[in-house]
């Protein structure tokens, strides 16, 4: 049976092998706090922050990797005015995934 923990009573995850993650002291003590306010070890403050957050920074390396693609002449940009009309700014309903073609 594998090891467990409860967020907040609502998120439970399999624990893994675990990293070591030199922070800056003003960044620790940030780490320290929340984990004492919460009644919660440092390391799940910090799995907490890099479940939320990890996500964001993966989005935001496609989006570089893109403006590389851009540049380098392998894709088009999208003109604003089909930017306008996928999110329905112009009047038309936008598609459900409409942010999903554009980005």
């Amino acid at each position: 049976m594998g090891v467990h923990n409860v967020y907040n009573g609502y998120m439970t995850a399999t624990l893994g092998s675990p990293i070591t993650v030199r922070l800056p002291e003003e960044l620790r003590a940030r780490v320290e706090e929340v984990a004492l306010a919460t009644r919660r070890s440092k390391g799940d403050v910090v799995r907490e922050v890099l479940e939320r957050d990890l996500g964001n920074l993966e989005w935001e390396l496609r989006i570089a990797d893109r403006a590389r693609a851009y540049r380098a002449g392998d894709l088009q940009a999208v003109p604003a005015s089909e930017v306008d009309h996928l999110l329905g700014l112009d009047g038309a309903t936008p598609a459900s995934d409409a942010l999903d073609s554009i980005s």
